[in-house]
């Protein structure tokens, strides 16, 4: 989260400072979220480098619990952690912890390149004159949006506010700024809109073995509403964003948030009542059946070749190691 840090207090004291950004959805995009921690992690080999397997077991869990929908952020620690152990292993310790800064950004490039080649194949999807849904801030959207631009292509965009964070608000405003027709509605509106639409595109924090969905609350009741309407969902997944632990039938939670300040304003939370409960999930859940299709960098697929794709890239069973079991590794470095 761009630190500058200069000592390991310093360090140590932001992994709470971005744990409460990542729970409290104040990072938007799941890709966001992983390159945050990744930042984190960077910072922390070049300002704390002696304390640095420490940072790991300590930083790494907290992150984990505070964003546990995002697959995006379990993947890349996954990833970074495999290199990361395998580079003390062959060279040493003090050689992995110099090549993180080098790691971090090759992780990095990496995803920017997969969501490149996403968003370049969904551009394909939109046609010239079409009215476009989306929900929520995704970059890989934003990206597919400019691409569909710098084809020529002329169409406008409907995009809901995505309570509770309400980050469609920004969004919105990113979008109109590329030259696009931009309406910003209340999310309860989707089904009234829905006739005017050509097509949705929404992103996704994971994507389950099954080809279902997580992504940001509403999600699912637009894809529902598309699909009463017969128009046409697509999801923007690079293949990072697969859950793998879902093969095993392991089960991704979902976030709740309970302070009622972050969904009215302050002096209407006030007024509410103490017998009253206040819940505001940040994630749904949208069986594959309502997803006509998920572009991956792969190509553009049905929701139910996912578990081909799985099996194409990391063979059936996958071969993975959960961060966790990395993470052990990781404390025998620990003096």
């Amino acid at each position: 989260m761009g630190l500058g840090m200069k000592n390991c207090d310093e360090v140590f004291s932001n992994i709470s400072v971005t744990s409460h950004a990542l729970r409290q959805g104040k990072i938007l995009g799941s890709t966001e979220a992983g390159f945050a921690v990744l930042k984190d992690i960077e910072e922390a080999s070049k300002s704390c480098p002696e304390k640095f397997p420490r940072f790991l077991l300590e930083a790494v869990p907290s992150y984990l619990k505070a964003r546990p929908t995002s697959v995006v952020m379990k993947n890349l620690l996954r990833e970074y952690l495999d290199v990361f152990l395998r580079v003390a292993s062959r060279e040493g310790l003090k050689d992995a912890i110099a090549q993180t800064p080098q790691h971090v950004e090759s992780i990095i490039e990496n995803v920017e390149n997969i969501k490149d080649a996403v968003a370049t194949l969904g551009s394909k999807r939109i046609n010239d004159g079409d009215i476009i849904l989306t929900h929520s801030y995704s970059s890989t959207i934003i990206k597919l949006l400019q691409k569909a631009l710098d084809r020529g292509l002329k169409f406008s965009v409907i995009i809901t506010e995505s309570r509770p964070i309400g980050e469609g608000k920004y969004a919105a405003e990113v979008i109109s700024r590329l030259g696009v027709d931009t309406t910003l509605i209340v999310d309860s509106a989707v089904r009234f809109v829905m006739k005017r639409v050509n097509r949705v595109f929404v992103s996704a924090d994971a994507v389950a073995a099954n080809g279902a969905v997580i992504n940001k609350a509403g999600t699912s009741a637009i894809a529902l509403a598309a699909k009463e309407a017969r128009v046409r969902t697509y999801v923007t997944a690079g293949t990072y964003r697969i859950g793998l632990e879902t093969v095993f039938g392991e089960l991704i939670e979902g976030v709740v948030l309970s302070d009622a300040s972050l969904i009215m304003p302050e002096d209407k939370a006030k007024e509410l009542s103490g017998r009253i409960l206040v819940k505001a999930p940040l994630f749904d859940v949208t069986p594959p059946e309502y997803i006509d299709a998920i572009i991956t960098e792969k190509g553009v697929l049905a929701p139910q070749a996912i578990p081909l794709i799985i099996k194409e890239i990391y063979g059936w069973p996958p071969r993975l190691r959960p961060p966790e079991e990395l993470l052990e590794e990781v404390r025998k470095y620990v003096s």
